[in-house]
Parts: structure tokens; sequence; C-alpha cells
């Protein structure tokens, strides 16, 4: 029990652990588990012995009373023979007194088997109660170690995920953005001087051309 209550202050005092923290109320708990499982073993063979013994007394008890009634219809058919004038009366009742001398002893020794029986019965109670509340108090360790084990599992992968991103360079990764921008728009620019130079110079002179004609046309007087 004194580990049980450890224990629970342990997991109190450790509710925000750490991942290297966690695993020693793991193997506590653990440990606790398999306390708990031994004293619910041992109390389970413990009420077993305290039922054999209670009926085994009830039984003896049993037979007391059943002999103490053989021992006194004995004495009572005793002296029914003598009031028969079958045996002297005298020597009947030396014998059913006997008799009834000893149902006497196997009453009491009846009675002193049943209240052992009874004894046994209290602590079967008492017995029986105790194995509820270890088997409850097991409950309660396995549902904590199921959710130490979630915690540490959980812990584990945080831990995991931090070291990865440790060692990612957030100035890094905005300087590699950066110069992907630039490529990307010198790709843009160079585009679009491509596109600019294989037009056909047509396109381009016709103004020009188209300027010069009108310009000659009105030195010779052919203007419109």
């Amino acid at each position: 029990m004194g580990l049980l209550k450890r224990l629970v202050r342990i997991l109190k005092a450790q509710a925000h652990a750490t991942l290297d923290k966690l695993e020693d109320p793991i193997k506590i708990t653990e440990e606790a588990i398999r306390e708990l499982q031994e004293q619910i073993q041992k109390a389970t063979e413990a009420l077993a012995q305290v039922k054999a013994n209670q009926i085994r007394l009830e039984r003896e008890a049993h037979n007391e009373l059943m002999r103490a009634k053989a021992l006194q219809k004995r004495a009572e058919e005793i002296l029914l023979l003598a009031k028969e004038g079958k045996i002297p009366l005298e020597e009947a009742e030396k014998k059913a007194s006997e008799l009834l001398e000893e149902a006497t002893l196997r009453e009491q020794n009846a009675k002193k088997l049943k209240e052992q029986a009874q004894k046994q019965k209290e602590a079967e109670i008492k017995l029986r109660a105790k194995i509820e509340e270890l088997k409850l108090q097991l409950t309660k360790a396995q549902a904590e170690l199921r959710t130490l084990k979630a915690r540490l599992e959980t812990a584990r992968a945080v831990k995991k995920v931090n070291k990865q991103l440790s060692k990612i360079d957030p100035t890094e990764t905005l300087s590699v953005l950066e110069r992907m921008k630039e490529k990307v728009e010198e790709e843009e620019a160079l585009a679009q001087a491509y596109e600019e130079i294989t037009q056909p110079s047509t396109e381009r002179q016709e103004p020009l051309a188209k300027e010069k004609l009108e310009e000659l046309k009105r030195k010779l007087g052919l203007g419109t």
C-alpha cells in the first residue's frame, strides 16, 4: 500500500514531466501493478483458505449437534426400557446420565465450532472487501500506466519533430526563397527579351517607313 501512495505522489508531481522524467514513473507504475497483482493473488488464496475453514467448522458443528441429539435419544430409549422393567432403573439412570453428559459436551463443542465458523465468515467478508479494494487500485494503476505511456509516446514524437526543426535555419530558408525569386525574375526578363528580339523587323520598321513616305510626298506636292 505504501508503494501505491508513493506512486500517487510521484504522478502528481510529474504532471508536466519531460520525456526523460516520464520513464521513471512508468517503471514505478509497472512495479506497483506487479505488487498489486501479487497481493490480490495472496489475498485470494487466503480467502479460499478462510472459506474452507468456515465450511469445515460449520460441518463439524452440525455433526456435533447430530451426535448430541443421537445421545439424547439413546438416553431416552434407555429410560423407557427401565420404565418397561426390562432393565434396572438405577442402571438406566446411570447410563442415561452418562449419555446426556456426553450430549451436553457435544452441544457445547458445537457452539464453539459455530462461533469459530462465524469468525471465519467475518474474516472472509473483510478479505473480500480488501480484494475489491486492491482490484480497484489495480484498475486505476493500469489506467495511469496507459496514460503515462501515451504521454511518453507524445513526448518522444514532439522531441523528434523539435530536433528536426532545430536543424532548419529560417534565415537561410528565406535567403534561398529570395534567390529563387530573383532567378525567376531574371528568367522572365530574359524570356521577354527573346520575345521582342524574335518579332519580324517589318513590324518594327513600318511606322518609320510610313512617316518618311508622307514627308517625301509633301516635298513633291503629292499630298492630299
